[in-house]
């Protein structure tokens, strides 16, 4: 009854009918709903729900089924399957006090953005307009225009904002026009002086929560602003009126500061980056020109680049997914190749054979072969049941998938199975349809992720530092915000790694991306790139809305099957170029896209911070987050004591400190786990 009473609407504010939800691929289906706004006695909320003749609105979850035919081409013939796709549709239900943000998409769409990190589907209006609904919003809500990205919109705390407001009006930073200003409201970076208020009101918090930190992080930006020009061994004259006005404008972003938040400077800069385009898929006639009369493929590298800048059209994938992961040589023949294929289907069906033979008396005393059947019996009936291909109850398909692990499990008993390979073998089954064909290029492509399922997770942590190194380079100033939040461990992009993007793309957008990254163009390690150009996309998003390790968390789960594959491949590629073209990069970062190692005269170590901040190793070698030079000087010292003073001084405790971090740590890696496998 108080649960009832809790939910009784008071008022029905808004409400537009023919609101749609926005497939994120082809396969999917636009579902139409109501979009309202109530006033309920526990406060205001916002909802979508499908239409009543649709779904039942007391329902928590609507399955949408829809008579379709689905096109699909299976390689061995052209063949039509005739499939009900289904489309799990949740209810939108948002009290507006958990409302983050919002964004409206150039198609004019919505999407709502929570505290918590939930990012739902985006919706588009049929009929009506989303500045409606914005305008219905304002009602009970302030809300701020993103400087970084124009649309996204920040809901915002309406006695913050009459507090911004009025210290605005003390006109700490004041409008600089006239002669020697900058007219039109615009600092000498072109960014407006409108939001200077939230800089130093920030600013001031900051230093209330943290005064050592906001204080190395302030002189930080004094050094840069006064006496640093970017010339070695130059010290400028400084006008005290300009330079007061240019460190205010340079506490940009103090706003969205946490405990522990340090600003590192970057004198180098990346080269520009450049724009990139991408090609149509390779097709069958255009493939026939790298090929001679014997089957022989002429010039490798320049068909790796063409499938790399368009990728495969569907008809010709079965065909170069065998060259792509080592089941045919390059330059093998017709003959060759098809003695090759007897060859291996009869080495195939040779270990098939050394499980099946198994019997329950050896099992018994085989505990890893029987612990790795009872994982791979669990993972199979959970890998894609929802595709057309592995749907349905007996579907002889799943029983390949199952056999093929098993084999693999005799071919490589060291490895044996771990979960996640079921990910990596289904679209190889289904393009493939064969399973000696699919096992081998399963073997081929477990040949470069092995270390993705190594026991001690070695090589995924590997791969997580080495995203580090190029966030830390390609864009301080999110790494930063991540070191704040205790994120730098890029533990969110853990499932990206380990399956290649599967979970987070749609099945054609799967296919596409990995025979891309099997070219091994234009660099090693592109994938990681593609992680990089992601968090790029995502970037303001996180940012703005203040995302924390949690929140940051649930928003990456929830882009999955939301992502632009093509305009993040040409991101990709773009940071790649604009690496490659710059000078300042560091040495770790170049070996690992494959880039030559810069070659530089033999200097005093002292000046190493003449091309990046001189920061001190903790014992495993790693950088630890502290500006040096002349600012770690100076900084240290009145930092201590304006730390001192405050009574946070903290040494006599750091020492203790270190084993509660490391517990910390490893509780954030197994809730990345747990959130993103479940």
């Amino acid at each position: 009854m108080d649960e009832e009473l809790y939910n009784t609407v008071l008022q029905l504010v808004y409400e537009q009918d023919e609101v749609y939800t926005l497939p994120a691929s082809q396969e999917e289906l636009s579902v139409s709903g109501k979009l309202r706004i109530l006033e309920k006695r526990h406060g205001v909320v916002v909802e979508w729900r499908c239409s009543d003749d649709e779904c039942s609105a007391e329902s928590e979850w609507a399955v949408i089924n829809t008579a379709a035919v689905t096109f699909t081409h299976h390689n061995i013939s052209d063949s039509v399957e005739i499939s009900t796709p289904r489309r799990y549709v949740r209810p939108i239900c948002i009290e507006l006090i958990d409302l983050r943000s919002y964004r409206i998409g150039d198609n004019t769409s919505l999407v709502l953005i929570q505290r918590d990190g939930t990012t739902h589907p985006a919706l588009a209006f049929h009929s009506g307009s989303v500045h409606c609904f914005v305008d219905v919003l304002l009602r009970y809500v302030d809300v701020k225009k993103s400087e970084k990205d124009s649309n996204l919109y920040l809901i915002v705390d309406k006695k913050q904002n009459s507090t911004d407001e009025k210290l605005s009006a003390l006109n700490l930073v004041p409008d600089r026009r006239g002669p020697g200003g900058w007219g039109g409201g615009g600092g000498p970076s072109g960014i407006p002086w409108g939001n200077a208020q939230q800089r130093v009101w920030g600013f001031f918090n900051n230093w209330k929560r943290d005064p050592y930190t906001t204080t190395v992080s302030t002189l930080s930006k004094f050094y840069d602003a006064v006496l640093y020009n970017g010339v070695d061994g130059y010290v400028r004259e400084s006008d005290g009126e300009d330079d007061v006005a240019e460190i205010f404008h340079s506490l940009n972003g103090f706003e969205v500061l946490e405990p522990g938040y340090e600003l590192l400077t970057k004198k180098g800069k990346l080269a520009e980056r450049p724009d990139v385009d991408r090609l149509s898929p390779l097709t069958h006639d255009e493939f026939q020109q790298y090929i001679d009369d014997d089957g022989r493929i002429l010039d490798v590298e320049p068909l790796q680049q063409r499938i790399f800048r368009g990728g495969i059209h569907p008809n010709l994938r079965r065909e170069l997914w065998c060259y792509l992961l080592g089941h045919n040589q390059w330059n093998s023949t017709y003959m060759q190749r098809e003695e090759n294929k007897r060859e291996k289907e009869n080495l195939y069906f040779t270990m098939k054979q050394q499980w099946k033979t198994i019997t329950l008396d050896q099992e018994s005393r085989f505990s890893a072969f029987k612990e790795r059947r009872s994982l791979i019996e669990k993972d199979v009936n959970r890998t894609d049941r929802n595709h057309p291909f592995f749907e349905g109850e007996h579907n002889p398909n799943v029983v390949l998938l199952h056999d093929i692990l098993m084999t693999y499990v005799m071919y490589n008993f060291d490895l044996g199975y771990v979960q996640g390979m079921s990910d990596l073998l289904a679209p190889i089954l289904y393009v493939t349809q064969n399973e000696p064909t699919a096992f081998w290029c399963f073997v081929g492509y477990m040949d470069m992720v092995y270390r993705n399922f190594d026991m001690d997770q070695s090589g995924m942590k590997q791969q997580l530092l080495d995203v580090h190194h190029l966030v830390q380079v390609v864009d301080p100033e999110l790494m930063s915000y991540l070191e704040a939040r205790e994120s730098a461990n890029f533990y969110f992009c853990f499932r990206w790694l380990l399956v290649r993007f599967k979970r987070e793309l749609n099945y054609a957008s799967t296919l596409r991306l990995w025979e891309v990254l099997w070219t091994g163009q234009p660099c090693p390690n592109f994938h990681l790139l593609v992680v990089v150009a992601l968090l790029d996309t995502e970037k303001n998003t996180i940012m703005e809305n203040k995302f924390g390790f949690t929140e940051i968390l649930k928003h990456i789960n929830d882009i999955s099957c939301r992502i632009d594959l093509e305009l993040t491949l040409k991101k990709a590629e773009a940071i790649y170029l604009q690496i490659s073209k710059s000078n300042n990069v560091p040495d770790r970062v170049r070996a690992l896209l494959g880039l030559p190692i810069q070659e530089s005269a033999p200097s005093d170590p002292s000046q190493k911070d003449d091309d990046e901040p001189l920061r001190p190793q903790d014992s495993d070698g790693e950088d630890v987050s502290l500006t040096g030079g002349l600012v770690g000087v100076v900084s240290s010292m009145i930092g201590s004591a304006v730390r001192h003073l405050s009574g946070d001084d903290l040494t006599s405790v750091s020492l203790e400190a270190v084993p509660g971090g490391e517990d910390d740590e490893e509780k954030r890696f197994e809730t990345a786990l747990s959130h993103q496998f479940v």
